[in-house]
């Protein structure tokens, strides 16, 4: 049942994808976003048969996850984080297609945003096979003896995930947007992500055991040397 739930989670996933780059674009001839969620379906599939191989347990209780228990300041940072990449996928083709205000990627600088595109998916997906913990929302579980996650990719930076959120949006805006919506999706999206970090920290650090110490250690939140 779990993998029945998982396929169909991300075909859903998949499909909301297609909706925010289809609809502002106003046409289905793009080769370029089927081929983009063609590939982003199957790196998740993949993906996520490993987790449901090795960590079931991990992949049950994000699914399981009740958001009537999230504080309402640590929803509405959500909130804004997926709005800054849904934001970062509607605007590429919005520009592409109808206002024309900047310029498209072309030859092998798509091909580079097509690497970074990857990378960004590969971070999120090593963030939650290192950390069985890691969710997109703050929810100390404790009936599952959460503890601080300090190895692997975790002992560079604090928030691998949100990392991969920014090869994510920074990848799609080069393959399939312009040089105007990938610096406006990456200025909403670190705004976002700075407000959720803020509000995810404080809650780690009065309620999980040994996160203080943890950040002394390990001091870059999203790129390692530089924040």
């Amino acid at each position: 049942m779990l993998w029945v739930k998982t396929f169909f989670g991300i075909l859903f996933q998949t499909i909301l994808l297609g909706i925010f780059l289809f609809i502002p674009a106003l046409t289905l001839n793009w080769s370029d976003a089927f081929l983009f969620l063609t590939i982003h379906f199957l790196i998740t599939i993949l993906a996520s048969v490993y987790l449901l191989i090795v960590k079931p347990e991990s992949i049950e209780a994000r699914m399981n996850y009740d958001s009537k228990t999230q504080p309402k300041e640590d929803r509405l940072a959500t909130a804004l984080m997926f709005s800054a990449i849904i934001v970062g996928l509607s605007l590429g083709p919005i520009d592409i297609f109808h206002l024309n205000l900047s310029s498209s990627f072309e030859g092998n600088i798509k091909n580079i945003g097509l690497a970074i595109y990857i990378i960004g998916m590969l971070l999120v997906m090593a963030s939650m096979n290192a950390n069985e913990f890691a969710e997109t929302t703050v929810n100390i579980q404790e009936e599952r003896g959460q503890k601080v996650i300090d190895t692997g990719i975790y002992s560079m930076v604090r928030h691998p995930m949100y990392t991969g959120f920014i090869f994510f949006i920074t990848g799609v805006n080069i393959w399939l947007g312009t040089y105007l919506s990938l610096l406006l999706s990456l200025t909403f999206l670190v705004i976002a992500l700075r407000s959720r970090i803020i509000i995810e920290e404080k809650t780690l650090l009065n309620d999980l055991e040994g996160y203080e110490d943890y950040c002394k250690k390990v001091r870059a939140r999203l790129i390692p040397f530089i924040f």
